[in-house]
């Protein structure tokens, strides 16, 4: 059976990976994962008429009954809503609304808002009778993440038949590019609440696929296929399926199962994990089996154990699938624990409406996305693996570097940054004399021996300019030298920010800005953070970025040791975990909406930055 599925659809699926990655990128700047998955043509929302059908008629000589027809999936603000008269001088003197229903608007907080028919019913002065026009003011959203602008509409009564009416962006004192722009956390979590289950699947399957080019997957990579090089059974791209399936299904049932907790405690599990000791001591055991790979010893249980443990294994007819399994949970929770717009929604939308049961599901949706190529490596790892000989010794070899690396790479966390970088610049230095960058070579020597050489002097010289950037003071292992000796002149190094730990501090320092006259930008960050490293190192850094946050206060909430004083700020923002940059008007307001969860690069981080804290507040 696996080999059929092998043989009919991993062709294919290779395929369409390849076009999402290339893709990718140009979708993201096209509307994100909304954009992805539609095309870009069937989730684009409907036209304020279209959403929103307006009609009026009289119910008396003084007495008008208006109505909205608001389509599936739209809804208008009840205070928004108001009416003028013209050509008349009879008022409105009283206005019946329907009472609507409240709701946690990601735009304006908690509001009163109309789901279908809404209708007002409007008193007059006195008895009308000729011609006037009845004007409607009001403003929608859609629960898919847009919010329309204040909009007016003209409605004419008299002799002849009224013509459709065609709304109009009413020019109130507001600024419609104060409009939040529509996100994909946003997107996600009206999505969850319209409750298309179709659609919130296939969603989130292709926001995992997405999240699976991103930094969070590339330490599972060497685990996986550490695990498959390992493996004692058969190497087999069967069997290399089965340990990568079992691996990626242990990590999605997982991501169903904390996320669902998380949700509805309040509190993500995964940031429970990233303390010191907990990984320190996952990174240990990375150590111990890269040292196993390399060959120094092998790890043994007690006897009794392994006797126990190979019925079971003969049981489920070879293999390690429990070990795989348990490593895949604990990857879940300590390895890919990177936040990001499908995570946050799902976890807000379990938060807010308890139902655990959808929102884990989109989750485990997401995990099993974002587990494809794990699939599609694993099982290749397994067909193109050496059986055994001295191949196989040098490929263990390679993934115990691999598992080093795993190692570095969640110890780093918790190490200062230029620290981290330097272990890195250690890292390569070793690999660079294990491939002989330093041997001599032969008349005699073959290809094979010269490009090992070769890449040796590569990682030696790449470890060289790591180290130095590490002795810089700089953490970012891709740009080591960026600033060193040659930055441009005039040039921000970094952002300046004051740091907040408690409730308080916030307050006090919204307050303090408030008084000024200054708007708010606050990063909420952890050393453990995969994103909040990315939005430092790469947004963070960029001049027009600096620019753009120039005349704003600039606070960060470094929540890396998760106290109680982190976990009561989380709660009080409602941040399941960090990265989130929240911005606040002059006026001490949070700007509903403009919140950014996940990697956000300078080119989108300037314009919405710039629309956050400086647009005129709706």
């Amino acid at each position: 059976m696996i080999n059929f599925l092998q043989r009919a659809w991993l062709p294919g699926l290779l395929l369409a990976l390849a076009i999402a990655f290339v893709s990718a990128p140009a979708q993201a700047n096209s509307g994100g994962i909304f954009g992805f998955f539609s095309g870009g043509n069937s989730n684009e929302p409907l036209p304020a008429e279209q959403a929103f059908p307006f009609s009026a008629e009289r119910a008396g000589a003084q007495t008008i009954v208006a109505r909205w027809d608001t389509k599936d999936g739209y809804y208008l603000y009840r205070d928004k809503l108001d009416f003028s008269l013209k050509g008349t001088d009879a008022e409105i003197v009283e206005i019946e609304l329907s009472p609507g229903e409240l709701k946690d608007d990601p735009y304006f907080g908690e509001q009163k808002v109309l789901f279908g028919t809404a209708e007002a019913r409007l008193t007059l002065s006195e008895p009308v009778s000729g011609d006037f026009t009845l004007t409607a003011y009001y403003q929608g959203c859609a629960q898919a993440g847009l919010c329309y602008p204040p909009l007016s509409i003209d409605y004419p009564f008299g002799s002849a038949p009224p013509e459709a009416p065609t709304p109009t962006v009413n020019p109130a004192p507001t600024d419609a590019g104060a409009i939040p722009p529509p996100n994909d956390t946003d997107r996600l979590a009206g999505l969850l609440e319209g409750g298309n289950l179709a659609l919130i699947l296939g969603a989130f399957f292709v926001a995992g696929l997405l999240l699976a080019f991103t930094a969070c997957l590339y330490p599972m990579i060497p685990i996986l296929s550490g695990l498959i090089a390992g493996d004692r059974g058969e190497k087999s791209s069967k069997r290399a399926f089965l340990l990568s399936f079992v691996y990626v299904q242990a990590t999605a049932v997982t991501y169903a199962i904390a996320g669902a907790l998380a949700g509805l405690s309040g509190q993500a599990i995964q940031a429970d994990m990233q303390s010191p000791w907990i990984l320190g001591s996952f990174a240990a055991v990375f150590v111990l089996l890269a040292l196993s790979m390399f060959g120094l010893y092998d790890l043994q249980l007690p006897a009794s154990w392994q006797t126990r443990l190979n019925q079971l294994s003969n049981k489920q007819r070879g293999g390690n699938l429990i070990g795989v399994a348990i490593m895949g949970m604990l990857s879940a929770l300590i390895v890919g624990a990177c936040s990001g717009p499908a995570l946050i929604a799902a976890l807000v939308f379990i938060s807010n409406t308890g139902d655990a049961w959808l929102g884990g599901l989109a989750l485990y949706v997401m995990a099993n996305g974002m587990g494809i190529p794990l699939l599609i490596i694993g099982t290749a790892a397994g067909k193109w693996l050496p059986r055994s000989g001295p191949w196989m010794v040098t490929v263990k070899k390679i993934f115990g570097v691999g598992f080093l690396a795993v190692a570095l790479w969640m110890i780093e966390r918790i190490l200062p940054g230029s620290v981290g970088l330097a272990l890195w610049g250690a890292l390569l230095l070793g690999c660079a004399v294990y491939l002989g960058a330093f041997d001599s070579l032969t008349a005699e020597a073959d290809g094979t021996q010269r490009l090992r050489k070769f890449g040796g002097l590569l990682l030696f010289l790449w470890g060289s300019l790591v180290l130095i950037g590490a002795a810089a003071g700089n953490r970012d292992f891709w740009q080591p030298l960026h600033g060193v000796g040659f930055a441009p002149a005039g040039a921000q190094q970094e952002l300046r920010f004051q740091p907040v730990k408690t409730v308080n501090d916030l307050g006090r320092a919204i307050s303090a800005a408030q008084q000024s006259g200054r708007p708010v930008m606050l990063d909420v960050y952890a050393d453990w953070c995969v994103y909040c490293v990315q939005l430092e190192q790469r947004t963070f850094t960029d001049p027009e970025v600096q620019r753009t946050l120039a005349d704003a206060v600039l606070l960060k909430a470094d929540v890396t040791a998760m106290d109680d004083d982190d976990r009561a700020l989380l709660s009080h923002l409602n941040v399941f975990l960090p990265p989130a940059v929240i911005f606040y008007g002059a006026d001490g307001s949070e700007r509903k909406g403009f919140r950014i969860s996940g990697f956000m690069p300078p080119a989108s981080f300037t314009p919405h930055a710039r629309q956050a804290l400086f647009a005129e507040a709706i």
